[in-house]
């Protein structure tokens, strides 16, 4: 390469070759002019600052300059906890220096003083939650730009680090300048928004930023090097490389943390500035052996374009290309005794992912450390959606429309500037009018329900089963429709007249119950206090399609509360498959020839935190379970359904664990409207996931 750096500094145009280039990534593709340290890192004085340069002369050659008392560590000193902002006079508000370390793997943290002794102190002395969940997939680009928006990939469209756009008919990747283009780019970055609020955004030197973002590449090269559990030098064919170890690599970055918390500290800013210390994504390990040929699935290789990765994703080789996406998921779908991976079309994908709504469609850290953040706190572990409401809080702004809960993350402020609230319900439900004789036919299979005279009136008034079945509150609904509230003695139910069956349903349970896999009783009853459009065998016109009860029968224990439960507003349809699943769920709808079958059922389970208390003495928090599952024709997603169900349908319910706001998000309806908890602690928990990594 030939040509030199001086005045083309981070340009943001890639030179061809032979002319070398000054960009920010000529060092990861090794294509940097000769003297791009020089004019451009001024590496020329070094970047630490020894007690012989203490108080030297300003070098503008040099990138790092030296205060008088630079001899003083920011590393030595005992944690501080700090009340108010200290900043110099001129100073609006803390400005906020976010650090993104690229595949920083949540793990890593465990290595402590000895390997990252900055970052443990940072952890330590600040606000840091255990870990911090990345977008699917767990990619470099669609992950920094969720962090700056706080929008899933499906939504501000950088869904992948290369991908095809249809519409555009062009190809976005990492080498090329097509990245450029703001066609790709949805959403309002985090440094847009401050710019459009008037605060100063992007730039290095004086006048201070407030809110500057930088990016390291580091562990992530090495990780994917080395592996990133790898701490040894390793063999590649005769040659033995020496590239030091993984530990080497993260030394260096937290010398890097260091080196700016000690600037800071020679700026007497170190009690001004708040500094949020996060990765983009993990990393896991990856094996040869796990390594698998789509052509030894009877693919047509040369007719398909694979990239390829933990998050691989299949598209025909050209836009005239046969291309059938049902067959090839077919026939990848369990076909290998010990296959290494599973297929999915994009709308089958698990819920909580959030990848199916574009066309081109490990965990990490998080530490905040500053004035603004809480003293020596753990937060439990989130979702990096979250952190782009936090930073507007911190900067004084408006956050643009995002996928994140604002207000969840309170807990990491030391005095939260934004106080939420709950939404306004939109449909309340219409008063029930007197109960009255079934005069009509409704095909009903009960032997006492099949004549046209049935005059079974359900005139039982139940006072407090809305304290026991809905201990929470009625979940409100935040949309135009009309619905009714039916309560009996053993649940409660929101049933919909826009699409005849529930919206959602409630219940308790108070002890442990032995129950069938299925339902013993298949009787179905007219419930008198509607008048339904649709009749008992409306379902039975749907081929493959049965009924199901949401609260299932076989849980009461009196004859009154089993007539309840077999009521016809207790049922949805359901594919029979599915059926023996035996989850107790309610639907997300969507219209199917004269009925609306679901394409998902959900699940929402509330205890007490305290393993031994009921819901009525439960005093303190709560612990939510969330599962949304496919609602589809067969369990072809697991591999081992010839095998009794309980030895794959509790892997597939965790497969599909989500959160309360997916389920919200999902259904417009809002829960948990009537607890004892403050607000904030409502939204962290309905944005919580669990993962049941803590069970093993």
């Amino acid at each position: 390469f030939s040509g030199s750096c001086q005045g083309r500094c981070f340009e943001l145009k890639e030179a061809e070759p032979p002319s070398c280039r000054c960009d920010n990534l000529c060092k990861t593709y090794l294509s940097c002019c000769s003297d791009f340290d020089q004019q451009c890192l001024k590496t020329a004085g070094g970047f630490e600052c020894s007690q012989q340069r203490c108080g030297e002369t300003r070098n503008e050659d040099y990138a790092c300059q030296c205060s008088d008392d630079c001899d003083s560590s920011w590393l030595e000193g005992d944690c501080e906890e700090i009340q108010s902002p200290e900043c110099p006079a001129g100073f609006v508000r803390p400005p906020l220096i976010i650090l993104s370390l690229d595949g920083f793997r949540a793990s890593y943290m465990k290595k402590g003083k000895s390997v990252l002794p900055n970052i443990h102190k940072l952890s330590s002395c600040g606000t840091h939650a255990p870990r911090m969940r990345p977008m699917y997939p767990s990619k470099t680009f669609p992950n920094l730009y969720t962090l700056a928006t706080g929008l899933y990939p499906e939504s501000h469209g950088i869904v992948c680090n290369s991908m095809y756009d249809p519409m555009f008919k062009a190809h976005f990747k990492l080498r090329g300048r097509e990245k450029l283009n703001h066609r790709w780019w949805g959403g309002q970055p985090i440094w847009i928004t401050a710019e459009k609020q008037g605060v100063k955004a992007g730039t290095f030197f004086w006048p201070w930023p407030y809110v500057y973002a930088v990016h390291s590449e580091q562990p992530d090269t090495y990780g994917h090097l080395l592996g990133p559990l790898s701490n040894e030098p390793f063999e590649r064919t005769l040659t033995v490389c020496v590239l030091g170890q993984l530990d080497n690599t993260l030394k260096k970055i937290d010398n890097i943390v260091g080196q700016l918390m000690n600037g800071l500290k020679q700026m007497n800013l170190h009690r001004c500035v708040n500094v949020m210390l996060v990765g983009d994504h993990g990393m896991e390990e990856s094996h040869c052996e796990r390594t698998e040929y789509l052509g030894s699935y009877g693919l047509d290789v040369d007719a398909i374009t694979l990239i390829p990765g933990s998050s691989g994703r299949i598209g025909p080789k050209t836009a005239t290309t046969p291309y059938n996406p049902k067959e090839i998921v077919a026939n990848l779908t369990c076909k290998m005794p010990n296959q290494h991976f599973k297929p999915y079309l994009k709308q089958h994908l698990p819920k909580r992912l959030h990848y199916a709504n574009n066309g081109r469609i490990e965990d990490t850290i998080f530490l905040g450390f500053g004035p603004s953040f809480n003293f020596k706190t753990k937060v439990p572990v989130f979702e990096n959606i979250e952190l782009y409401n936090v930073m507007c809080d911190l900067l004084g702004l408006t956050p643009a429309p995002n996928n994140g809960t604002h207000g969840s993350l309170n807990d990491v402020l030391r005095n939260p500037s934004y106080t939420p609230t709950q939404p306004e319900e939109v449909t309340s439900p219409t008063p029930l009018a007197p109960p009255s004789e079934v005069t009509h036919d409704l095909s009903c299979n009960c032997d006492d329900e099949v004549s046209d005279t049935h005059t079974h009136t359900h005139t039982r008034v139940f006072s407090k089963v809305n304290v026991t079945h809905l201990p929470f509150g009625r979940p409100a609904v935040l949309f135009q429709t009309s619905y009714t509230q039916l309560c009996q003695s053993d649940y409660c139910s929101g049933f919909s007249h826009a699409i005849n069956m529930p919206l959602w349903t409630e219940f308790t349970l108070t002890a442990q119950v032995e129950v069938a896999a299925v339902s013993s009783s298949e009787c179905v009853r007219a419930d008198p206090r509607l008048d339904l459009t649709h009749t008992c065998n409306t379902y039975s016109q749907e081929p493959g399609v049965t009924h199901t009860f949401l609260y299932p029968p076989d849980f009461s224990v009196t004859a009154e509360s089993r007539y309840d439960a077999s009521l016809i507003t207790n049922t949805v349809p359901m594919y029979p498959a599915f059926k023996n699943c035996n989850a107790v769920v309610v639907c997300v709808r969507r219209a199917a020839g004269s009925v609306y079958i679901p394409t998902h059922f959900y699940s929402i389970i509330s205890s007490c935190e305290e393993l031994n208390d009921t819901l009525d003495e439960c005093e303190g928090d709560l612990r939510v379970t969330c599962f949304i599952l496919p609602h589809r024709a067969d369990n072809s997603e697991s591999c081992n359904i010839w095998e009794d169900e309980s030895r794959w349908v509790e892997d597939l319910l965790k497969l599909h664990t989500a959160r309360v706001r997916d389920v919200e998000l999902l259904t417009g309806l809002d829960f948990y409207r009537s607890t004892a908890l403050p607000y904030t602690r409502v939204l962290a928990l309905k944005t919580h996931m669990r993962t049941f990594e803590d069970d093993v």
